[in-house]
């Protein structure tokens, strides 16, 4: 008989033992990527950054969506609507303006911007006062990696807000990560923290990192141009990806 309890209170450590181990499995590939937000000019913008980490060179596609409410006073969630392009360069983060990362998806050929651009497609661009979302990523056979970035993190949108005090009128997020066949590696959303956001460290000018492009435009001149006119370098991702709107927190 003691010989059984011995033997049932080994099985029963091995299982606790395991379902730890799954646990921290699964926090593990949860917390695989996550969005890094940071505040300027007095917390009225709100700057947007993804961070690969260990899914850096596995992320073929993203899909953001960030929305707001009008105020109880009127005031619009996001105000100063910009391209985020004016007269061809991109902005950097954290400019008083509401605009996705236009560099994301500029030629990184392109003469006047050489080695800036990340050449992706991007589609289902929305910009309004209350939602900016898109979905975007490299053309095959290239992965996204963060690891690159400065501090390692993609800058992803920029937020300007109508709202004195804009986190009390709930800005939600959602962010998904696909993969090359448009599997899911990470689906989750959420609500921006109504207080501690961390301020917007300083970022390189586009002049600057052009500067630092120009000594590696003769190589990227070698490569051969894709055609112009639109096309999708991965459609299964984007076929297999459910809409922004339906994404439910999954964490």
């Amino acid at each position: 008989m003691r010989r059984q309890c011995n033997a049932a209170r080994i099985a029963m450590s091995a299982l606790s033992v395991l379902i730890v181990l799954a646990t921290a499995s699964l926090s593990a590939m949860t917390e695989a990527a996550t969005l890094s937000f940071y505040q300027s000019h007095g917390g009225r913008v709100i700057s947007v950054f993804l961070r690969g980490e260990e899914l850096n060179n596995s992320i073929a596609a993203v899909g953001l969506s960030i929305r707001g409410a009008v105020s109880p006073l009127g005031e619009d969630a996001f105000v100063n609507q910009s391209s985020g392009r004016p007269g061809g360069v991109p902005f950097p983060a954290g400019r008083p303006f509401t605009y996705r990362n236009r560099a994301l998806d500029l030629d990184p050929l392109d003469l006047d911007n050489p080695g800036v651009g990340k050449g992706w497609i991007v589609l289902g661009a929305t910009q309004t006062s209350t939602e900016l979302s898109f979905q975007g990523g490299p053309r095959a056979p290239r992965f996204i990696d963060t690891a690159i970035e400065h501090r390692g993190e993609l800058f992803l949108a920029n937020l300007y807000s109508g709202i004195e005090d804009p986190f009390s009128s709930g800005i939600s997020w959602a962010i998904t990560l696909k993969n090359k066949e448009g599997g899911d590696l990470l689906r989750k959303s959420g609500f921006l923290p109504r207080f501690g956001l961390p301020q917007l460290p300083q970022v390189p000018e586009p002049s600057s990192v052009v500067l630092l492009a120009i000594a590696g435009l003769a190589a990227l001149a070698g490569r051969r141009r894709t055609p112009r006119g639109f096309h999708v370098s991965n459609p299964v991702a984007w076929a297999t990806a459910a809409p922004l709107s339906a994404t439910r927190d999954l964490s």
